[in-house]
Formats: C-alpha cells, structure tokens, sequence
C-alpha cells in the first residue's frame, strides 16, 4: 500500500474512469486537487473557465455529446451556486455529469462558516444524486458510485461535495476501477407486446426523446421507422436522434408545432412513446392527451421506471433502454397496415419547412437552409434559450452526425460553452453556435475561454435589441406597453476583436454566404453579427 493524499487518490480515480477533461474554475478550497493535476497533465486537461455558470454549462454538454459524465469543479458557496444552472440543464436534458464542489472543513460545519452551504438540501430536487466525502478511505467507493449514478440509467447530474480538509488527509486506498454503466433491458416479452399493438394499429406514431441513446441506437431507429413506415417525432431538442431527411421523419413535438404535428398526435390510434418525459413542451402544457388516461393508446418505454405513469396512466409502460427497445424490434416481424399515413405527415412536414415571410430583410430559415448545404458533413450544432432557436431548430437537419447541445430546461447562455465543450471534445469539427443578443451577454466573457485553449467555435448572433421571447409575451399580454425587455447592446465587433475572434456583420441573408465562408477558414474563432428586425422573433409566435 502507499501513503497518498486523498486528492491524488481521487485524480487517481478520474484518471481510471477515462476522465480527459475537467471544467472548472479554481478554487482554494480543492488547491490540492489542482496540485494532484499536475502529475497527470498529459492525461487530463483542466479547462479553466471564466464562469461557474459556463464550467457546469461545458460539463453538461460534454457529457450529452460524448455519453460520459462530463466533469467539473468549482470552490464553494457562490462557485456551487454559479454552477448549479449547469447541474439543472444536465437533469432535464439527461446528461451524464458530476460537479465536484470544494467544500468548507469538517471542523467548522454548522457554524454559518464563510461560504457554507448544505449542498444536499441546495441540489437535492436537481441532481440524481448529492454527497460529501468526509472520510478519505471511502473516497474510492463514492467516486465510483457517482460515476455509475451519472452514467447508469437515465443519465444526469451528480454533485459530490469535497471537505478541503478531507482531501489533505493521508490515506492507504486502492483507487476504484473503471465503472461500467447498466440499464434494464428490453426482454422477448417487452418486444412480443410492442409488436403485437403496432401489427393491429392502423396510425402509429413514434415520439421518441431522453438521453442513453448510442449512435447504434440512432441508426435502428430510423431503420425500424423506413422499413416499417412508421413516423417519428422527435421531442424538444433532441431532434439529433433521427436524420431529418429521412423519409420517416416528420417534425419535432417543441414549441411551435405545427398544426400537422398536433393533428398526427391526436390521429394515432397507437403512440410508441420511445423514452420521452411527458413533460409541459412536449405535450402543448399536457393538453394534447386526455388525463390521466389518453384516448389513445400509449405503449411508454423509459430508461427510468420513475416516469412510467408519472404523469399519464399508459396502457402499457415498459422500464428498458432505448437502444435495446429498437434493437428488439428491428429483429422481429412488424407490419404497419398504412403507409398513407407516414407520407401525408412527411408531406406536412416538408411543407412547415418552406421558407416562411418575415418583416426584415434576415431570413433565418434561408441562413438555415444554407448550412444545410455547406455546413461540415459533421458539423455540431449549439445553442441556449430564446426564440431565436426556434429557426435552427425547425430548419436545421440534424443526425447522429450533425448533432445537437441545446437546453431543455431554457437556459440562457448555454450555447457558447456548449460550443467550447465541443471543440474541446472534437477539435477537428466545425462547431456552429445560435446565439441571441441577451442570450450571447449571458456567457460571453468565457469567449476568453476559448481563446485560451485555441478553440474556435463559429457564433451567430442573432441581434433583434430585445428580450425577444419574453418580449413576444409581453406583447401578446400587454400590447403597446414595452417594459424591461430592449437591449442596447455593446459593440460586438469590438467584442470579438478582444478576444481575437473574427467578426463579420450582415444586415441580409444574401451577405451570409461570404461571412461564412470566411469563418469556415479562419484560424480563430468566428462571430457573425446578424442584424434581425426586433418584430421577427420566431417562425411561428402561437408559443
């Protein structure tokens, strides 16, 4: 046995669970954590961020790209606070994660110490799972079990608080192995059910969603949906799960849907309802279903028996991981009675995809359109929350290939450290980041960030002067009478200069197609500056 610090025993255990990057700010509460890195260096790569907010930010959507818990660290009381905006976006997105937060001495808990917080009573209704290690020797043991909480399951957010004092201490442990994740997985029985209730439907419809989806699992959806010509939908934000240009594709259920989206669900007679939460966005503010029992019939499978009738009494509710629920059903016979009803919801959806008018001379939807064309094969797209996102996520296309980090819990910021995690995870792939005006302020120093580490995410700004989401809403509820939600907005040219992004500004979509181009080359990060009319704030104001 050999006599280590607890702090390099738990860098020990990052190391063996194939940790390679850590976001974060420093703290002096986890110093001999940061010292222990140093041994590791040309294992692990400390990011230092500008903000917690953005650390936990970058986490989130390293882990939602990668399918391993992203990581971070941050100090204490206000570095705990900053960063549970993070923690909350990786629970309702589902993504694998783990906050490391330095805490206060043992020897002053309860005493309203500087900076304490009871970390277990602060994250306990956003994370899966919130500890404290007070004694190094269990330390292997936790670190082991918060990785298999992060992964396992329905992925999401763990916070292991750290005594300062704790890690200073000697300890004799064995650091923990690489832990696998589990998931309950689809039996014959599962599969047989499925079956035989889409063999007797005459609609069905699948709406998929959730997190511990694989590439594989991407690639039998869509081909249990082409060969037995069912349609898919997909759920908010997670239109990454099946390539829009196939042919069973036919709209994502977010905000803004489509008349055809709403008819198709309230038209099927049978609803694969493949790993989604029936959450607020999904369900039109649960008006879309009967309650509690829908009229119709709904087959539920989750990665997570906590949501099988959480919300609605399904007729049947399956507890398995997506991936073996497709898998199981690509091995069996299934025949679909009618094809009509797949080509008139593709139809409608190919139709909600025409370029709509708008009132300024920025179309987004033909910017869009754009990238679609000459956007890297494998680009990664990022964004955060307004109704600027609304555009990319109704035009973009999206794939296992192009995929998609965006916050379903509405987050404003997300989208800049979503795209830096991304680089830092693939540095070869072009990154595309929408971003609002408000939204871009939110997070925008960690530009600093991505300076320092050399990455180079492209970011469109899209700049209408306002709080346009809620400025929609103000409108509608109180006409004429604007209040809090314009922006008078920093040069963004200066902005990008400062921090050595390249900069272009576009007042029409036709100037689009030249600043691109020169983003796609540039040898630095890239900001484009779109100049919106603040009346078009998104492609469909029913929201």
């Amino acid at each position: 046995m050999s006599h280590k610090r607890a702090a390099d025993l738990l860098v020990e255990c990052l190391v063996n669970q194939g940790v390679t990057r850590i976001f974060g700010i420093p703290g002096e509460s986890y110093l001999s954590v940061l010292d222990a890195l140093v041994d590791v260096n040309d294992k692990v790569k400390f990011v230092t961020a500008r903000h917690e907010g953005a650390a936990s930010f970058m986490a989130e959507a390293y882990g939602k790209l990668t399918g391993n818990a992203g990581v971070c660290f941050v100090t204490r009381g206000p570095g705990a606070t900053n960063a549970s905006i993070g923690v909350h976006t990786a629970m309702q997105n589902s993504s694998p994660m783990i906050l490391f937060i330095g805490q206060i001495g043992r020897n002053t808990t309860d005493r309203e110490a500087f900076q304490e917080v009871d970390y277990r009573m602060f994250f306990g209704s956003i994370a899966k799972w919130v500890t404290q290690i007070d004694d190094p020797d269990r330390l292997p043991e936790l670190i082991g079990r918060a990785f298999a909480v992060a992964n396992s399951g329905r992925p999401g957010p763990v916070v292991v608080a750290l005594p300062e004092d704790m890690l200073r201490e000697i300890t004799d442990s064995t650091p923990v192995g690489k832990i696998l994740t589990n998931s309950a997985q689809a039996s014959t029985e599962h599969i047989k059910v499925i079956t035989e209730a889409l063999n007797k439907a005459k609609h069905p419809l699948i709406i998929c969603g959730g997190g511990g989806w694989s590439d594989m699992g991407r690639i039998n959806l869509q081909s249990f949906a082409e060969s037995k010509n069912i349609p898919v939908a997909c759920g908010f934000r997670n239109q990454d799960l099946m390539d829009s240009t196939s042919r069973a594709y036919v709209g994502d259920a977010s905000f803004g849907k489509s008349k055809a989206i709403k008819n198709l669900i309230a038209d099927s007679d049978l609803i694969l309802a493949l790993n989604i939460r029936f959450g607020e966005v999904v369900t039109d503010g649960w008006t879309l279903f009967d309650f509690p029992h829908p009229k119709q019939k709904i087959i539920h499978t989750h990665i997570n028996e906590s949501e099988i009738n959480k919300i609605y009494h399904c007729e049947v509710g399956i507890v398995a991981s997506p991936d073996s629920i497709i898998k199981g059903l690509n091995a069996v016979n299934v025949e679909v009675k009618s094809h009509k009803f797949l080509t008139i919801a593709r139809l409608e959806f190919e139709k909600s995809r025409q370029v709509p008018k708008v009132l300024g001379s920025l179309n987004m939807a033909k910017i869009c359109n754009y990238l679609n064309e000459n956007a890297d094969d494998d680009a990664i797209y990022t964004n955060g929350a307004g109704n600027f996102a609304i555009w990319p996520g109704k035009y973009l296309n999206f794939s296992k290939e192009h995929r998609l980090l965006a916050p379903q819990a509405g987050a404003m910021g997300a989208g800049i450290p979503a795209a830096i995690a991304a680089k830092s995870a693939f540095p070869d792939r072009q990154v595309i980041c929408f971003a609002g005006d408000g939204d871009f302020q939110m997070t925008c120093n960690d530009l600093g960030t991505a300076m320092q580490e050399n990455l180079c995410p492209i970011i469109l700004v899209h700049n209408n002067g306002s709080y346009g989401t809620i400025r929609m809403h103000q409108e509608m509820r109180y006409p004429n009478r604007v209040s809090g939600t314009e922006l008078i907005n920093p040069n963004f040219g200066s902005l990008a200069e400062a921090y050595r992004f390249g900069y272009a500004r576009i007042t029409d979509e036709l100037e689009f197609a030249d600043a691109f181009e020169v983003a796609k080359i540039s040898s630095s990060g890239f900001i484009i500056e779109m100049i919106a009319d603040p009346r078009d704030i998104a492609p469909n104001k029913s929201i």
